[in-house]
């Protein structure tokens, strides 16, 4: 359940010593949530958060289309 809030990056999934934690098997799907926020939050160099785990997790929504308004008066969506 965690792989959509966090993708486990830079090496293959499995058995990592963490300081702190003790040893880590990233090859599980079982892991804590709150276990892989502290990790991520204290900057853990392999874990890199997904979209939904920003929406979900930290409340940061994708930024809406903004609205630019043109000379001739028409309102083009932009990204």
């Amino acid at each position: 359940m965690w792989r959509k809030y966090f993708k486990f990056i830079k090496l293959v999934p499995g058995r990592v010593k963490v300081k702190g934690h003790g040893v880590i098997d990233f090859s599980k799907d079982n892991l804590s949530i709150e276990l892989l926020k502290t990790l991520h939050d204290n900057k853990f160099p392999y874990l890199k958060l997904t979209k939904e785990g920003k929406e979900k997790l930290y409340g940061i929504e994708k930024p809406k289309s903004k609205q630019k308004k043109n000379t001739s008066g028409q309102i083009n969506a932009t990204t």
